[in-house]
């Protein structure tokens, strides 16, 4: 908070208005305290950073290409063994990283 010369204090402006939201639903309430307290958080200066989720897409999007090719490779069960173990092993790696 920042003190001008008359002793009042005056901190970042925040959308005061009330916001209105059906009480009985717990992810309408939810939704309004997640707007509510991003608008706070960026109303001090702080920025959005969206790195972490964005990595998430990708491994996510990494792990349904491996599943896809696991199921439509051109082979049949006996000749493609050995690349349906590595599709295995690698689904689970690959989904720890998402934790």
């Amino acid at each position: 908070m920042a003190t001008t010369d008359d002793n009042t204090t005056t901190c970042a402006t925040v959308t005061k208005t009330p916001k209105k939201t059906n009480l009985l639903d717990p992810h309408s309430i939810k939704h309004v305290l997640d707007e509510t307290v991003n608008e706070i958080v960026l109303a001090r200066g702080y920025k959005e950073d969206n790195t972490m989720s964005n990595i998430r897409l990708f491994l996510g999007t990494i792990i349904i290409a491996v599943a896809l090719v696991a199921q439509f490779y051109p082979k049949k069960f006996p000749e493609n063994k050995e690349f349906l173990i590595c599709c295995i092993v690698l689904y689970p790696f690959i989904c720890s990283w998402l934790n």
